[in-house]
């Protein structure tokens, strides 16, 4: 019987695939974080997916409150978030962001495609730098040229397990709760 109930926990927990090549990114974009930071009244947030398989990147960001309608909005690199106002290269521009002051932008870019990334930026370089913190999202406008609102970007929720862990671990749990009753 136990061999039977360890054989079905083990395919369970094969016979469903992790997505381990999917990374996700998120940030908070405010006046605060500008550097030096700003009055701006105006929100953000981003959301990046990396497909470390594909480096393909989807960008999900949405704001509002900017006091002008935006100019640019991009990606810079390979700094953290408390570094003085210094020129820090921007390496991902956000091809068509929309010229509004509310709105939300959405763009799948191939990381790998020539023109993508500039500045001599490379794909792992980018990577690396993402996932160590060292890059943050920046929006512009005429008001404030140098950024009304950013964030650094960070990883985002862990997801866990999934089915195959909790699987696992409800097992072990049982297990553990019938051995127990057995002795007392």
């Amino acid at each position: 019987m136990k061999t039977k109930l360890f054989g079905l926990l083990a395919a369970l927990a094969f016979a469903v695939p992790a997505n381990a090549s999917m990374l996700e990114f998120q940030a908070t974009l405010l006046g605060a974080n500008e550097a030096p930071p700003n009055l701006s009244q105006a929100t953000g947030s981003i959301l990046v997916t990396l497909d470390d398989a594909t480096d393909m990147l989807t960008v999900h960001e949405t704001f509002s409150g900017l006091t002008a309608p935006s100019t640019v909005a991009h990606i810079h690199c390979c700094t953290p978030i408390t570094s003085p106002p210094v020129a820090v290269p921007v390496v991902l521009p956000f091809t068509g962001f929309p010229n509004v002051s509310s709105g939300t932008y959405d763009h799948t870019f191939d990381l790998t495609a020539t023109g993508v990334l500039i500045n001599g930026m490379t794909a792992p370089v980018f990577i690396s730098n993402l996932e160590a913190g060292l890059t943050y999202a920046n929006i512009h406008d005429a008001n404030f040229p140098g950024g009304e609102i950013r964030g650094q970007l960070v990883p985002g929720p862990i997801a866990g397990a999934g089915l195959p862990g909790l699987i696992l671990a409800c097992g072990g749990l049982l297990g553990w709760w019938r051995r127990r009753r057995k002795i007392a």
